[in-house]
């Protein structure tokens, strides 16, 4: 069997470590069995899409392996829609990147903090009214904690990679869809000459999950980032272990080894 071990990034409060899996994956499984695997060891529900990616920051990985690609292939080419239908929504790589450009605009540490302090208010709205009186200064400072933690990123800042010809034509009326043009993004690649500057990646090489045998990326670098359900993010570290002899009358895929409590992928904010 393939082994992997997938370190989750969310630790549950109260516990010291980060929660980990090791997961025995059936030879020849590919990254769809992986991303299943993952998903039901932390005990969540296979119910949104996934991809693995090179970087710590999917959304600024040079490499990726994703479900979307798989489902861009499956739907084929794409006939034009009739003058009178409503033109189709963006492929979601070409909002992926119209969102990596809008984000490099702002300045996003100060955007979470404000939007940190708000989400503190409006916490405090909902919930000091039904608190003792005794306990509502203590409940108001965790509640501002629990937003910080939240919504602040504590990694350090990467500075922009734009270059500033980029960055003013952004700030213009119209400026996204010029750059997206002179960009020419083709499906999730990005192929456009000349504009792109020193420290803005050239294009992404992406890849689906189905067919692709588990092991494949591994080959590239020992660990990879999997991201599960685009928008609550959430992110785990999968290393490759290497083969082992699978215990003898055991159905693969199957959960070896554990430490921690798994996150809960819906909490119930009313319980």
């Amino acid at each position: 069997m393939q082994v992997f071990k997938v370190v989750s990034r969310v630790k549950v409060q109260g516990e010291r470590r980060f929660p980990f899996r090791v997961v025995g994956l059936a030879p020849g499984a590919d990254l769809y069995a992986l991303a299943r695997a993952i998903v039901a060891a932390f005990d969540f529900d296979f119910d949104h899409a996934f991809g693995f990616f090179d970087g710590k920051n999917p959304y600024r990985a040079q490499v990726a392996y994703e479900l979307f690609k798989d489902m861009e292939m499956a739907q084929g080419p794409q006939r034009a829609a009739p003058p009178h239908v409503p033109a189709p929504p963006a492929p979601p790589a070409e909002a992926q990147l119209a969102l990596m450009l809008l984000l490099e605009t702002v300045d996003r540490h100060a955007l979470m903090r404000e939007t940190a302090a708000f989400l503190a208010r409006r916490l405090e709205e909902e919930l000091l009214p039904h608190a003792p009186e005794r306990l509502r200064a203590a409940l108001a400072g965790q509640l501002r904690t629990f937003a910080d933690g939240l919504l602040l990123d504590e990694e350090q800042d990467e500075g922009s990679s734009l270059p500033p010809q980029i960055r003013e034509r952004l700030a213009q009326p119209g400026g996204l869809d010029a750059v997206l043009g002179q960009l020419q993004v083709v499906g999730p690649v990005l192929s456009g000459p000349g504009l792109l500057g020193p420290g803005l990646p050239t294009g992404r090489e992406e890849h689906g999950v189905k067919g692709v045998p588990a092991t494949v990326p591994f080959g590239r670098q020992a660990t990879w980032t999997f991201l599960f359900d685009y928008g609550d993010d959430w992110t785990f570290d999968v290393t490759y272990q290497g083969l082992q002899d699978a215990p003898p009358r055991v159905r693969l895929p199957r959960v070896l080894d554990a430490l921690g409590t798994a996150p809960q992928q819906y909490p119930d904010w009313d319980a």
